[in-house]
C-alpha cells in the first residue's frame, strides 16, 4: 500500500475505476495504553498514505505522509508533507509540503517517507527514488535515499543510495537507531518472500545482514518503534494490524495482533507512556458494491459488523459499538455521563472495556440520535444507515413468526435472540438471524443492570416530547415489551441501512456493477448487464486467473490479501479491489 506506482499503471491502463486507491484513503490516529488495543480513533488527515511519526525534542511529535492534496495535479498532488503536535497528538498543524534540496531534477518525487532522529537538532527522512523515470512500472532504479533537517520541513538531499538492489525495486523503507547501531528494512516481494534487513554505524552506508523470514499473512510494510531501550518492535499489516518484538534488531520473537484494521502503521510511544498509532484507514467508500449479508465496515473506527435481511430490510447483525469509552458513575440522584460535546460517547456494561467485543456500547437517546429528533435519523450509524425505528421493530417482530398483541407487549422474542442467550421458555432459536444477546442496560442512576438477563434496544421514534421508544427481550421467556423512556438511561442500538432513493430503480443503478462478496472467501459473483471477460490480477501485477465464468470458479486455494479484478468490455475496464480471505 505504501506504493503509488503500481496504482498509476492502473489509471494509465484503465478507462473506469471503482475505490481502492491511495487518495481514497484518510490516515487514522488512534492511542492506546499497551500497543496492543487502540480506542479513540479519527481521522488524522485526508486523502493520504504512507505515515511515519516519531518523537523529536522531547515533547514534539512530528509525523510525515504521502498527500494526494486536491486538485488533482497540483503541485503538492502526490507530496510528502509533515504535521507536527505539541501536545501529545491531541492537536496537529495543518500540513506542509516538505522541500528537498539539492534532488536532482531527473530524479522520481519521494515517495514512502520514513523518519528517524538523528540527534535533538536534526532529523532524517528516508524515502524510494530513482536516478531516472522508471519504464512500465517499479524497476530496478528505484532505491532507498535520504535527507536531512533541522525544522522537519526543509531537507537536504544526501547524495547516493542509501539502499540497492541491482535486480529489483526497494521501496517501502523503514529505519531507526538501536543498541548503537541503524537498522533498515524493506520488503522483499510479497509478505511470504521475507523483508531485506541492512545495518549501518551512521545511518548512510548500509551493509545487506540477510533476510527477516515472513509468511503470506503477515506484511512488513510499516515502520520501527523503540518500545524500551531494549527492545525494539516492529508494527506491520496484515489481517489485523500487528507488532513483532527484538532484543537485537536481527531476531524477533513471535508476531502479536492488535485490533487495529489497516494498513502501514506507524506506532510511537508518548511520554506518559501511552501508544500513539497513525495508519492508512479503510477507502472512503468500501461499501460500494454492498449487498445485505455482506460485512459492513464502518470507515470511522475500522469496526466490522454483521449484517442480514429480514424481510425488507437490512440489519446488523450486532450491537453498535461506535464512540469513545466513558464512564458512568452511579449516584442517588438522576443524571447523564454524556454531554454534547463534540465527541461521539458510549458506555460500557460496568465500565469493562473487555464487554465491547461481545455486546457493543449502551447509548443515552440524546447521544445515540447525535442530538437531533427526527425518526429514522443516522444518529451514531455509519454513514448510510440509521437508527431503527419503530415501524421497522414491528415489522421485524411480524417477519420472525412474533407478534404485538398490544401497544406494550407481544411476544417472539425467542426468534430474536442468539443460540445459547436466555434460558428454559426464554431460550434463542436466532431463526431469522438477528442474533441479539442480552447486552443489559445502564439505569438513570448511572447503574449498571441485566447483563445475560436482558437486552433493551433504543429506537429513533418518540412516544412523545421526552421520552422514545424501545424494545426489550427476556432471558428467562419468549416476551417482548415496546416501552418508552426518556434519554438518560443507556440502551443498546442495532443501525438499519438506508432503502434506496425513489420506488424505481434508475437506468444507472439497473446497469451498475454488483460484485460481493467482498470480502470473499472460495467465490466471486458478479451481476452486470454487460458481456464481459474477467482478469483477476494481484498486487505484483500478475494475472491469477482470467476467463469469462468467474462465479463457476473456486478461489480457495488464493493466497489472502488483496487484489484487482478487471472487467473488460469492448469500450472500457472496471477495476475494482478486493480482499481475499
Amino acid at each position: 500500500m505504501k506504493t503509488l506506482l503500481p496504482f498509476l499503471l492502473f489509471l494509465i491502463t484503465t478507462t473506469c475505476f471503482s475505490q481502492g486507491f491511495p487518495y481514497e484513503r484518510p490516515l487514522k490516529i488512534s492511542w492506546s495504553n499497551d500497543g496492543i488495543t487502540f480506542n479513540n480513533t479519527s481521522i488524522f488527515q485526508d486523502s493520504s498514505g504512507v505515515p511515519s511519526v516519531i518523537r523529536w525534542k522531547g515533547d514534539t511529535l512530528a509525523c510525515v505522509f504521502q498527500w494526494f492534496r486536491l486538485p488533482r495535479n497540483s503541485p503538492s498532488w502526490d507530496w510528502v508533507a509533515v504535521k507536527f503536535s505539541y501536545n501529545a497528538g491531541q492537536t496537529w498543524t495543518e500540513p506542509t509540503p516538505i522541500v528537498v534540496n539539492g534532488l536532482p531534477t531527473k530524479y522520481q518525487r519521494p515517495f514512502d517517507p520514513t523518519l528517524a532522529v538523528i540527534n535533538n537538532d536534526s532529523l532524517r527522512v528516508y524515502f524510494s527514488s530513482s536516478n531516472g523515470m522508471p519504464v512500465g512500472g517499479l524497476d530496478s532504479l528505484v532505491n532507498t535515499y535520504s535527507a536531512v533537517s533541522t525544522d522537519g520541513i526543509t531537507y537536504t538531499f544526501e547524495p547516493n543510495a542509501r539502499f540497492d538492489n541491482q535486480s529489483k525495486p526497494v521501496i517501502d523503507p523503514a529505519v531507526i537507531y538501536f543498541n548503537g547501531m541503524w537498522h533498515y528494512s524493506a520488503p522483499a516481494g510479497p509478505p511470504q518472500d521475507g523483508t531485506y534487513h541492512a545495518t549501518s554505524s551512521d545511518g548512510l552506508n548500509f551493509t545487506y545482514q540477510g533476510k527477516y523470514v515472513s509468511d503470506n499473512q503477515h506484511n512488513w510494510t510499516g515502520n520501527f518503534m523503540l518500545n524500551t531501550p531494549t527492545e525494539l518492535r516492529f508494527y506491520g499489516a496484515g489481517q489485523t494490524i500487528w507488532y513483532n518484538t527484538s532484543a537485537d534488531g536481527t531476531i524477533w520473537k513471535g508476531y502479536v495482533s492488535t485490533n487495529l484494521i489497516g494498513g502501514d502503521p506507524s506506532i510511537t510511544r508518548l511520554p506518559d507512556n501511552r501508544y500513539l498509532a497513525i495508519y492508512v484507514g479503510e477507502p472512503y467508500n468500501p461499501q460500494k458494491n454492498f449487498v445485505c449479508g455482506d460485512t459492513l465496515i464502518d470507515t470511522r473506527d475500522g469496526m466490522r459488523y454483521a449484517t442480514v435481511l429480514i424481510g425488507k430490510d437490512c440489519w446488523m447483525k450486532q450491537n453498535l459499538n461506535f464512540g469513545q469509552f466513558v464512564r458512568s458513575d452511579s449516584s442517588a440522584i438522576v443524571h447523564s455521563d454524556m454531554h454534547d460535546n463534540g465527541f461521539y460517547e458510549k458506555y460500557l456494561y460496568n465500565n469493562d472495556i473487555t464487554k465491547a467485543p461481545n455486546y457493543g456500547g449502551l447509548y443515552e437517546w440524546d447521544e445515540l440520535m447525535n442530538y437531533t429528533t427526527n425518526n429514522g435519523a443516522q444518529g451514531l450509524c455509519p454513514a448510510g444507515w440509521h437508527v431503527s425505528t419503530d415501524d421497522e421493530w414491528k415489522s421485524l417482530i411480524t417477519v420472525s413468526g412474533g407478534s404485538l398483541l398490544n401497544s406494550t407487549s407481544g411476544y417472539g422474542g425467542n426468534a430474536l435472540k442468539n443460540k445459547g442467550e436466555g434460558f428454559g421458555a426464554g431460550a434463542g432459536t436466532n431463526t431469522v438471524g438477528f442474533s441479539a444477546k442480552h447486552s443489559g442496560d445502564r439505569d438513570a442512576y448511572g447503574i449498571f443492570n441485566g447483563l445475560n438477563l436482558r437486552s433493551i434496544f433504543w429506537t429513533s421514534t418518540r412516544a412523545n416530547s421526552i421520552e422514545a421508544f424501545h424494545y426489550t427481550l427476556w432471558a428467562s421467556n419468549d416476551t417482548i415489551q415496546r416501552l418508552a423512556l426518556g434519554s438518560n438511561t443507556g440502551f443498546a442500538c442495532r443501525c438499519v441501512k438506508n432503502a434506496p432513493l425513489g420506488n424505481k430503480e434508475s437506468k444507472e443503478d439497473m446497469n451498475q456493477t454488483l460484485i460481493y462478496p467482498n470480502p470473499f472467501i472460495n467465490t466471486i459473483n458478479v451481476q452486470t448487464n454487460n458481456n464481459v471477460y474477467y482478469e483477476l490480477v494481484n498486487l505484483i501485477g500478475q494475472i491469477v486467473w482470467s476467463g469469462k465464468h468467474i462465479e463457476e470458479q473456486d478461489f480457495s486455494g488464493l493466497v489472502s490479501g488483496s487484489y484487482f479484478l478487471h472487467i473488460n468490455t469492448p469500450l472500457s475496464v472496471e477495476v475494482f479491489r478486493l480482499i481475499k480471505q
